[in-house]
């Protein structure tokens, strides 16, 4: 995951948010670098550049973001360009993203939209 590889990330200058294990957030988070949740996040997150999800982490809310990895929980709906549910996660939503991936034994309840999703929203919204 290369959100642990701290020294290049934050020399690159890259503003990173964390809600920690301890931590309890409520309300829409509107992120314009990344995020790791491993407490617990009720509320959406908008524009962010990276969400992770660790295994302690649990957001109730939409997700919008660049790129998601999940391996803890999200209910809610998920709109990124590419997501990634770990092989302990529970995403509990409808998903829409370029590309997906997801591990065995990663649950997904809700429906999948892959490839063009973000493409043909954006062009409907246009006309």
């Amino acid at each position: 995951m290369a959100f642990l590889k701290k020294d290049s990330d934050f020399a690159s200058g890259e503003h990173f948010s964390i809600v920690s294990t301890e931590c309890y957030f409520q309300g829409t988070l509107s992120v314009q670098g990344s995020l790791r949740v491993d407490g617990k996040l009720e509320g959406s997150v908008d524009n962010a550049r990276q969400v992770i999800v660790g295994e302690e982490g649990k957001i109730t809310g939409d997700v919008t973001a660049q790129n998601v990895v999940c391996a803890g929980e999200i209910e809610g709906n998920v709109c990124a360009e590419m997501v990634e549910v770990l092989s302990k996660a529970s995403v509990k939503g409808d998903i829409r993203a370029k590309k997906m991936i997801v591990e065995e034994g990663g649950r997904i309840e809700g429906l999948c939209n892959i490839g063009n999703a973000l493409e043909s929203e954006t062009e409907e919204t246009e006309k």
